[in-house]
């Protein structure tokens, strides 16, 4: 199993925005020397070789086991009474090493020796040249003076002393470190010592980060890890920035491994208006199929703002095809987390939705444990629903027999509480849900397919609401049982060819639909508790009806042939209500939300009761992976007016890309609020080369105010990178501004203090 990787964790409150080291190795080029400290016997018989050359091969003890070395030279023999010399194009073969020198001159009885003029040791990609060398036989140990050499295809290393002091432990004096292959390097760490350990750590003092020789960055200490250990404890870059609401913010953090599989970031941000917020994040994959991930943050505000998040995500692949799953997110206030939150995104989503469960799927079926808390944020209290526990079967279908009838259930046990600021259930009541369906899947007959889907529901309540209002949720059982059908009729579809148009050559493909609902049964659901979205069924009898417009065009796939390819697609979609009571659901001046409102358009909330819905448009324009657009929009027929707009949008082309999108609702009823809002993003260049930028946006055209702002400029070279950030953003008066920078080196990762770019949908 490989080592655990650090890596960008979940979306905290608190920034992550910690230095990450990846390790590289300088101790396989200094096993380079190590024959030149093996004690070996010397034969002073030597054998001529080719133009010339002498050569005599001598034994190396390695452990227990003695393997045989070549050395060659022009010419070599004793030159006193215990020295031996070897020289012109002296070159010493020891399995895949490679020694060469001008000269080497040793002594049998001290076992010291050294080498004159530029030596160079070669082991696979590793090599290290340096002027000289002396060493001991007997102790393993010796001096390299002004080395230079790699490490491996990135490392460069020089030292103006290179000394093994241990039979893996070396120490450098006055070198540096560096991935880029040119004279004056982009950048480089020089230290005034260095002591290294092969396969663990270096440790460097009086550290000097220099961009073309330009110092930028100065630490006294730094440890990094190398070679096999590619994580190593220690403290993270510091960072500080400015808040207009908490001041002056400064951040520091320790990073401490656990073994193989787990580590700890432990990190503080003291805020000169606020006071200090601890954070910690533990991290561990004990095997492939399970990883756990838990975070925390909190703060004692002076100005009562204070509160703590926790965040856990983890999964594990059990046997027999169980997986247990946690994802939760709690946040004790939402007024902590809209004044520590450094990002529009974080501060301003409204719901919070955690949930831990055990599942299974076995062909059609599966088996769901929950546990579940949903919260969604309201001006005076929040609404809380929790499900502790939840035990839930389905089946998405299975054919019953040889028939053309399909089978499918759903079924749950559940444990249920709500509150908010009107109601709250006396701690966890039951529910029980029984929902049986049969389709019936009939063969299509002169291009006319129908699908009739029969259901029957029947859910038993521990609690209902009171026909008291004052009494809100009692504790009395309530019994709620209804029939639907659903029925999906597909009509012949028309198409036609257009060989020499605007757009080209393509085929126009029209598809008429209609679906027909009824639901009956459902008594006094104003009674009904709401814990989701099970609870908000209402009676209806409703036909859907529509036409889609398809386009299509001919493009050439990977293997070389042609395909058909849909570029676009236009919908027209309206209901007609032959009950627009819902059967007596519908509250007439307030705003309804139930289904089979919901199944149309996301903006379906209403409090007009009629007959016709309002029409949906909706256009989809797809062209390969490089453009694709999706605009929506609702045509109220009772009021003729517009109710919505919206509109995505994602364009790529070279290094260029545009996204986007944009809402626009109108105030077409008292409780409807009208909204005018986009969201953009404009990026240039590939950010792994050379030059690139982006600027992404939020701008509120109803209040006239740009809600959030990040400008990123980077640019990276074949052995380091720059990145520069602003953002910005406003929310209730409170403007927080933020400027970070990250230097990406090759090989060992990035510093500073850059957080990942939000999503823009």
């Amino acid at each position: 199993m490989k080592p655990l990787l650090p890596k960008t964790g979940k979306e905290m409150i608190r920034p992550s925005g910690r230095a990450h080291y990846r390790p590289f190795s300088l101790g396989i080029v200094l096993l380079m020397a190590a024959a030149l400290w093996t004690p070996f016997a010397f034969s002073e018989q030597a054998s001529s070789g080719e133009g010339g050359r002498t050569r005599i091969v001598f034994p190396v003890q390695d452990g227990n086991e003695i393997k045989n070395a070549v050395l060659d030279a022009v010419s070599q023999g004793s030159i006193g009474k215990n020295l031996w010399q070897a020289r012109g194009n002296v070159t010493i073969h020891y399995e895949d090493i490679l020694i060469t020198t001008d000269e080497v001159i040793y002594n049998h009885e001290t076992k010291d020796g050294y080498t004159v003029g530029r030596t160079h040791f070669s082991q696979g990609k590793q090599w290290l040249t340096c002027s000289r060398v002396e060493f001991n036989f007997g102790t393993q140990t010796g001096t390299f003076y002004d080395a230079t050499g790699y490490t491996d295809e990135e490392f460069l290393i020089t030292g103006r002393k290179v000394v093994k002091t241990g039979k893996d432990t070396y120490s450098i004096e006055h070198g540096s470190f560096t991935t880029c292959q040119e004279e004056n390097p982009k950048w480089q760490f020089s230290a005034s010592r260095s002591d290294i350990r092969l396969d663990h750590t270096a440790h460097l003092r009086n550290t000097v980060l220099k961009v073309k020789g330009f110092p930028v960055f100065y630490t006294p200490y730094t440890i990094i890890p190398l070679e096999k250990k590619i994580r190593n404890s220690g403290f993270t870059t510091f960072s500080t920035g400015t808040s207009t609401s908490k001041g002056w913010v400064f951040s520091q953090g320790y990073y401490q491994t656990m073994g193989r599989s787990a580590d700890l970031m432990i990190y503080g941000d003291y805020f000169t208006l606020r006071g200090l917020a601890m954070g910690g994040t533990l991290r561990t994959r004990p095997n492939q199929s399970t990883h756990l991930n838990i975070s925390a943050y909190g703060i004692r505000d002076k100005e009562d703002q204070g509160g703590v998040q926790l965040i856990v995500d983890g999964e594990s692949r059990l046997k027999n095809g169980w997986r247990a799953v946690a994802k939760v997110n709690i946040t004790s206030s939402f007024e902590f987390r809209r004044a520590f939150s450094d990002s529009f995104k974080q501060a301003t989503r409204s719901t919070e939705y955690s949930s831990v469960f055990l599942t299974r799927n076995h062909e059609s079926f599966a088996t769901n444990i929950a546990f579940e808390r949903n919260e969604v944020a309201f001006p005076v209290k929040s609404l809380i629903t929790s499900k502790l526990p939840s035990l839930e079967f389905l089946s998405l279908g299975t054919p019953v027999g040889n028939s053309t009838f399909v089978f499918s259930f759903k079924s749950s046990i559940d444990g249920v509480s709500r509150k908010d600021s009107l109601s709250e259930t006396e701690g966890i009541i039951h529910r029980l849900d029984l929902y049986p369906r049969l389709t019936l899947r009939l063969p299509p007959l002169l291009g006319f397919s129908f699908s009739p889907s029969i259901g029957v529901r029947e859910t038993y309540y521990g609690a209902q609401y009171s026909e008291n209002q004052e009494e809100g949720i009692i504790n009395q059982d309530l019994h709620r049982q209804y029939a639907d059908l659903i029925i999906d009729m597909k009509m012949p579809s028309l198409a036609k060819d257009y060989d020499a148009s605007w757009l080209g050559t393509f085929r126009h493909v029209v598809e008429p639909y209609a679906t027909y609902r009824w639901t009956h049964g459902i008594e006094d659901p104003r009674k009904i508790v709401r814990f989701d979205e099970n609870d908000a069924v209402a009676d209806t009898s409703e036909i859907e009806y529509g036409l889609v417009n398809r386009f299509y065009t001919k493009k050439q796939n990977g293997a070389g042939t042609q395909e058909k390819h849909e570029f676009m697609s236009v919908a027209l979609i309206q209901k007609y209500y032959f009950d627009p009571s819902f059967g007596g659901a519908f509250q007439p001046g307030h705003t309804n939300s139930f289904y089979p409102l919901n199944t149309v358009t996301g903006f379906y909330q209403t409090g007009i009761e009629r007959r016709l819905s309002p029409i949906s448009a909706i256009v989809r324009i797809w062209q390969q992976n490089r453009l694709h657009h999706d605009f929506r929009m609702d045509y109220d027929t009772a009021l003729q007016r517009w109710r919505n707009a919206s509109l995505s949008t994602r364009w790529i082309q070279g290094k260029v890309s545009i996204a986007g999108t944009y809402f626009r609702t109108f105030r077409t009823e008292p409780e409807l609020f009208p909204s005018n809002h986009i969201q953009s993003s404009v990026a240039y260049g590939i950010p792994s080369r050379g030059l690139s930028s982006s600027v992404t946006l939020s701008y509120d055209f109803y209040t006239s105010k740009l809600l959030n702002s990040q400008t990123r400029v980077s640019y990276a070279w074949n052995c380091c990178g720059v990145i520069t950030e602003f953002r910005q953003y406003s929310l209730r008066g409170r403007i927080e501004s933020q400027f970070s920078i990250s230097f990406a080196l090759k090989g060992l990762g990035s510093i500073g203090n850059m957080r990942n770019q939000d999503d823009l949908f």
